[in-house]
C-alpha cells in the first residue's frame, strides 16, 4: 500500500469513528429532554387530572427528565397579586398529601420514564420542608440548629432525611446550603436559618456532612447556591439581587474545599445574584461564574435555581434566559413551575431548547456535555442501589 491509499485509508477509518461516535448518542430530541426538571399539577389522585395527564405525557415522551415536587401550589396567589411569603401563608394542594401518596406518586411517574426520572424536593430542614410532619414525615432541624452540634449529627441527620426520601422514591435533595451566614437579615437565607453558620469553616463541615449522608442513602445532593447568598438584601424570587457591595470571599471557601472531591452523585446550583465584580449578569447566567465551579475541580451536573423567578424571566424573558443559562454551561435547567404555572412548562422548554440548537445559537456539543455529566450521575445513582 503507497502512502496517498494509506493516507486515504487512514481518513476514512477516521471519518467512519467519527460517525459512529456521534451515531452513538441518542438523538437532540432525546438529550435535549434530560436537561430540563419542571414541576407540575397533581397528586396521582385525581386532583388536577388535565394538569397531570400533561405531565404523564411530557415524561413518557422524554421531553422532561426531571420533576420537583411542592407541597403547596402558590401560582394562582402569586397572579392575583400576592407576595410570595403572603402567598404560602395559604394552602392549596399541590403534589404532596402524605407518604403513602408521595410513594404512590413517585412510583408511577418513575414507570413512565424512558431512562431513570429525577424527582427533586427542597427538604433542607427547618423552615424549608416540603414534606412536613402534618403529612407524617418526621421533621429536620434546620441548617442553623445543626450547625450549633457536630458534624457528626449532621450526617447521621441527613442520612436519616435521605433514608426516608428514597423510602418514598425521591432521588434527589436540593440540599445542603453552603452559603456563610454573612446577613442574619437576609429574607432568602439568614432569617429563614438556612445557614449553616457565619463560620465559613463550620459551613464548611456540616455542609459536607449533610451531603455525604444524603449520598450515602442514595439520596442526589445539591450544593447551593454558588457563589453564596449568604449576604443578600434581596429575594431572587421576586427580583434581581445585586450582591456586589455586601459579598466576602470567605464565602468562596467551602466551594474552594469541597468541590475537588465531590461525589458524582452530587450537583451545584447556581444562584440568579449578581455580582458585578465578577460579571454584570447573574450568576446563572454567566459563564464566567460558572467556569469558576469547573476550575475548582468540579465535573458533575450543574443546575440552576429556579428559572421561573422573578430575578430571571422578568429580566430577560424565557426563551433567551434558556439561551443564556446552557450557554453559560448549565447542565439542568429547573422550572419551578410554581410561581406561574404551565401545564405545558416543560414540553415548551424543550422545543425552545431544540429550536436554538437548531437555530445554530446553542452548539450541539454543549448538550451532548450535559447529557453525558447528567446519564453518568444518573449511573452512579443505579450502582449505588444496586449495590445495596
Amino acid at each position: 500500500m503507497n502512502y496517498k491509499k494509506l493516507t486515504i485509508w487512514c481518513l476514512i477509518a477516521s471519518l467512519g469513528g467519527m460517525v459512529a461516535y456521534y451515531l452513538s448518542y441518542p438523538s437532540v430530541d432525546k438529550m435535549v429532554g434530560q436537561m430540563i426538571m419542571t414541576g407540575f399539577h397533581g397528586d396521582g389522585t385525581g386532583e388536577n387530572a388535565e394538569d397531570f395527564v400533561a405531565i404523564e405525557q411530557q415524561i413518557a415522551n422524554g421531553h422532561v427528565g426531571g420533576v420537583i415536587l411542592f407541597d403547596v401550589d402558590v401560582s394562582g396567589l402569586v397572579a392575583q397579586g400576592l407576595t410570595i411569603p403572603e402567598a404560602k401563608k395559604h394552602i392549596f394542594s399541590s403534589n404532596i398529601k402524605n407518604m403513602t401518596q408521595v410513594k404512590n406518586l413517585t412510583t408511577h411517574l418513575q414507570s413512565l420514564a424512558p431512562n431513570t426520572l429525577l424527582i427533586a424536593v427542597d427538604q433542607e430542614g427547618g423552615n424549608i420542608q416540603r414534606l412536613k410532619p402534618e403529612h407524617g414525615f418526621a421533621p429536620i432541624p434546620s441548617a442553623k440548629e445543626l450547625g450549633r452540634g457536630t458534624p457528626t449529627n449532621t450526617y447521621q441527620t441527613a442520612y436519616n432525611l435521605g433514608t426516608r426520601l428514597a423510602n418514598v422514591g425521591i432521588n434527589v435533595d436540593f440540599a445542603p446550603l453552603l452559603d456563610v451566614d454573612v446577613n442574619p437579615e437576609s429574607p432568602a437565607i439568614g432569617a429563614l436559618e438556612r445557614s449553616f453558620s457565619s463560620d465559613a469553616n463550620v459551613v464548611t463541615k456540616h455542609g459536607n456532612e449533610f451531603a455525604n449522608g444524603l449520598n450515602d442513602a442514595n439520596v442526589i445532593s445539591s450544593f447551593k447556591h454558588f457563589p453564596g447568598h449568604g449576604s443578600a438584601a434581596g429575594d431572587t424570587h421576586a427580583g434581581l439581587t445585586d450582591i456586589t457591595n455586601t459579598y466576602q470571599d470567605y464565602e468562596l471557601a467551602p466551594w474552594k474545599t469541597l468541590l475537588k472531591h465531590t461525589s458524582p452523585c452530587a450537583t451545584v446550583m447556581v444562584a440568579h445574584v449578581v455580582n458585578t465584580n465578577i460579571d454584570t449578569l447573574p450568576a446563572s447566567l454567566s459563564k464566567k461564574t460558572i467556569q469558576m465551579i469547573r476550575d475548582m475541580g468540579f465535573d458533575g451536573v450543574v443546575v440552576s435555581d429556579d428559572m421561573d423567578m422573578g430575578a430571571i424571566v422578568n429580566q430577560y424573558g424565557r426563551e433567551k434566559a434558556i439561551e443564556m443559562a446552557i450557554n453559560a454551561g448549565n447542565d439542568l435547567l429547573v422550572f419551578g413551575n410554581n410561581l406561574t404555572f404551565d401545564r405545558n412548562r416543560g414540553e415548551e422548554v424543550h422545543q425552545t431548547i431544540v429550536k436554538l440548537v437548531n437555530d445554530g445559537k446553542i452548539k450541539r456539543s454543549h448538550i451532548r456535555k450535559s447529557y453525558n455529566r447528567i446519564m453518568r450521575m444518573k449511573k452512579c445513582m443505579q450502582n449505588n442501589t444496586e449495590k445495596k
